[in-house]
């Protein structure tokens, strides 16, 4: 026993001080491990989400910049696209509202105008009016529109935005799949504009882009949700190499469908293969300008077009569709069967469209500056891409007019394609005895007979606007009335040269003009339309007839109506007396009225939208200005607000009950895990055992937390009731925390007052 005794009384000894050497560590653990907290919120991968969202910013740009002609138009749209991306990194960085709000405003208007300087610098002092008219000719133009400095500013700054929001939404509101399908709608919006030609291989650019800016997202989602584990940039490279294929086979297969018509059915009814009825505007609606100026020993026809399809008793256009367009070659040479005879240069001024004036039967066209394409069935030459400008000068070289015993010899076979032709119903009777009466020499002499009857025997009445002919109406003008309008009678000749077996169809376009300076100057009122008929030696002539005798036009403006010498005035006299009787003035006051409810009644409403919606406008002023100083106040700020943000939806749409508690305000509500969750987690943080140690995690869920169930609420609530909470004033008058704006102003003040 005695040599036993000592060795434990050794070894108590030993425990003793060992347990005082570790007294006190294992509560330094815990408290170094409460002290600690949840680790913060890993900062997003700024990089990665800038370019997810700038792919398909691309491919938005892609289809904003076809609307317009050239190459030019994409590059700008994408440039500005990544500037607007650009600009929402670097504004996220920024934690001063007031700050923020001039550099975005800035930044977006900057783009705009940067944009417009390749063109020059004197245009940048012009912006508004450049960009007022492009607005302007974009409502009359057809695309693809010229690329001008006004339209390089507003893509810049429509593009700018598109990037800023999506690069926004991606990295401060941390919505990055969002920020991605913003550019989408502006996508497919610009691509109905798009040329039909563009239209297949832009779609599948943005298809293509699209999928790269997915691609990168995963990436970046991946990144940000565990740093630490980022894959390297090597591995990255190859997996997106690896994909490389898959996406080729896939661009062409799509390729391969919509050749096929499987993903674009054609459809049963094409309105371009379809003719149309021609629209012209009164003559007393246009402005009187000079069109053009044209330099020839030819007085006309200015030829435009032709009305070629003859069906439901009119004279329609020909189907857009069907239009044998072809580039002009570098010959310039269009027609190569027909000889050259007659030359004119013409001087474009003030004329629109893509149509340029011509002249019949051309063989050739010299032009400096775009690119010219030649309708073969239409005859008509024209842009193959955008408008005409003012200043464009091309010559045209066309055949020859033949002599009468030219046109009398001419007995060779009509060509298959020229039948079609002469379509037309069957005559009535006084179109069958005219046509019994004209010689049978030869096709022309016959057709010559048939117009000139026309011409001799039935008066012009009215303007020559183009209206319905059936053959009633021809049977009316030969043996009833014998009265028509101008293009009544120029449609009732092309209709009796195909009755007569003669191709016929009706030009347009404009004959003569004033003489100045060695030079024809054509007006809106030079208009005219004509009779075209087919020989197969000399192909399609126009034949210009006046009738011989018109009624008077009386009230119309000087230079709204041709004047000829050579027409008479009918037999049938129409005397017009002007009576003078005293009348009293009439009273202005109406009118007056309706100029001041014109102007007045929309400044009220807009006044009144402002006053509705003003109250939405302050509480996100307002919540902007409160998150941003409690994001700088700390996470026990963040949590207060969270809380406070919740009571004061709850406040818009009647749950107000200040007095309560958190814990209180639960009762208010049926049973739910997440308020419960938010009320215990905002009163131990605020009050409880959570004071002095609330972390950023706890922050962060507070804010989800208040962001679901105001989300929550609202979707519990028709739209009637979330509209009125949207602009009400309950929680601007009665805030739930009116000591919060002044406790977040003190920048690092912990201690909150809540109400």
């Amino acid at each position: 026993m005695t040599t036993v005794e000592p060795d434990l009384e050794q070894l108590e000894r030993d425990a003793l001080e060992h347990l005082d050497a570790e007294s006190g560590a294992v509560e330094a653990d815990v408290a170094a491990a409460g002290s600690a907290g949840e680790p913060a919120e890993p900062a997003p991968p700024v990089l990665r989400l800038a370019l997810a969202v700038g792919f398909p910013s691309i491919a938005a740009a892609i289809m904003v910049g076809g609307v317009f002609t050239g190459a030019g138009a994409r590059v700008y749209a994408a440039v500005a696209g990544l500037l607007g991306v650009a600009l929402a990194a670097s504004a996220s960085r920024l934690r001063r509202a007031a700050v923020l709000y001039v550099v975005v405003l800035a930044g977006l208007f900057v783009i705009g105008v940067l944009m417009a300087m390749p063109s020059g610098l004197a245009n940048v002092t012009s912006l508004a009016s450049l960009t007022s008219a492009a607005a302007h000719a974009g409502d009359v133009l057809r695309p693809p529109v010229p690329l001008t400095p006004g339209w390089q500013a507003i893509i810049g700054w429509l593009m700018s935005i598109v990037g800023f929001t999506a690069g926004w939404l991606a990295l401060v509101a941390r919505r990055p799949p969002l920020g991605l399908l913003v550019p989408l709608p502006l996508a497919g919006i610009a691509g109905i504009s798009v040329p039909k030609t563009a239209q297949v291989p832009s779609g599948i650019a943005v298809l293509v882009l699209f999928a790269v800016g997915l691609g990168i997202l995963s990436t970046a989602t991946a990144a940000g949700r565990d740093a630490d584990e980022k894959p390297p940039p090597g591995y990255e490279l190859r997996r997106a190499l690896r994909a490389l294929p898959l996406l080729v086979i896939v661009t062409v297969g799509l390729a391969f469908l919509a050749k096929a018509d499987i993903l674009f059915p054609r459809p049963i009814i094409d309105p371009t293969q379809q003719p149309q009825r021609p629209k012209s505007v009164p003559l007393s609606a246009v402005e009187d300008r000079i069109l053009f100026e044209v330099q020839s020993v030819a007085s006309g026809p200015w030829r435009l077009g032709s009305l070629d399809v003859y069906k439901d008793n009119a004279w329609r256009l020909p189907p857009f569709g069907q239009n044998k367009l072809k580039d002009v070659p570098r010959s310039g040479v269009v027609d190569p069967d027909l000889a050259p005879g007659v030359k004119a240069t013409f001087n474009i001024q003030g004329l629109g469209g893509a149509v340029l004036p011509g002249l019949p039967n051309t063989v050739g066209v010299v032009a400096e500056g775009p690119k010219l394409a030649f309708d073969a069935r239409n005859g008509n030459i024209r842009l193959a891409q955008g408008q005409v400008q003012a200043g464009l000068t091309y010559s045209v070289v066309a055949a020859t007019l033949p002599s009468v015993d030219d046109l009398k010899a001419d007995a060779r076979p009509l060509p298959s394609n020229v039948r079609q032709f002469l379509d037309i119903p069957d005559p009535p009777p006084a179109v069958v005895d005219l046509i019994g009466q004209a010689p049978k020499s030869s096709k022309w002499e016959e057709f010559d007979f048939l117009r000139n009857y026309v011409l001799d025997h039935v008066t012009a009445v009215g303007v020559g606007a183009p209206v319905d002919v059936p053959p009633e109406k021809v049977q009316d003008m030969l043996a009833g009335s014998k009265q028509g309008s101008p293009f009544e009678i120029v449609a009732a000749q092309a209709m009796l040269a195909r009755w007569a077996g003669v191709p016929s169809r009706i030009g347009y376009g404009f004959d003569g003009g004033d003489a100045v300076g060695g030079k024809l100057q054509v007006h809106p009122r030079n208009g005219a339309s004509f009779v075209e008929v087919y020989f197969p030696n000399f192909k399609w002539l126009p034949v210009i007839g006046t009738p011989k005798r018109a009624k008077p036009t009386v009230g119309t403006k000087p230079g709204q109506q041709q004047f000829n010498p050579d027409v008479t005035a009918s037999d049938d006299l129409e005397v017009q007396l002007f009576v003078p009787v005293l009348t009293p003035p009439p009273s202005t006051f109406t009118s007056q009225l309706r100029v001041i409810v014109m102007i007045g009644l929309p400044a009220l409403l807009f006044l009144l939208l402002c006053y509705i919606t003003w109250p939405a406008i302050r509480k996100g002023y307002v919540r902007s200005r409160r998150r941003t100083a409690a994001q700088a106040s700390g996470p026990r700020a963040r949590v207060a607000l969270a809380y406070s943000e919740w009571r004061d939806a709850a406040t818009d749409f009647g749950y107000r009950y200040v007095t309560d508690t958190p814990l209180m305000f639960l009762h208010r509500f049926p049973e739910d895990p997440e308020h419960t969750e938010l009320a215990w987690l905002v009163t131990r943080s605020l009050w409880g055992d959570l004071k002095d140690d609330v972390t950023p995690a706890s922050a962060l869920a507070a804010e989800e937390l208040s962001r679901s169930l105001r989300r929550r609420l609202s979707q519990a609530h028709p739209a009637t009731v979330r509209a009125v909470a949207a602009v009400s004033r309950l929680s601007l008058r009665d805030p739930f925390a009116p000591d919060l704006n002044r406790a977040l102003s003190e920048e690092g003040r912990h201690e909150l007052a809540p109400a």
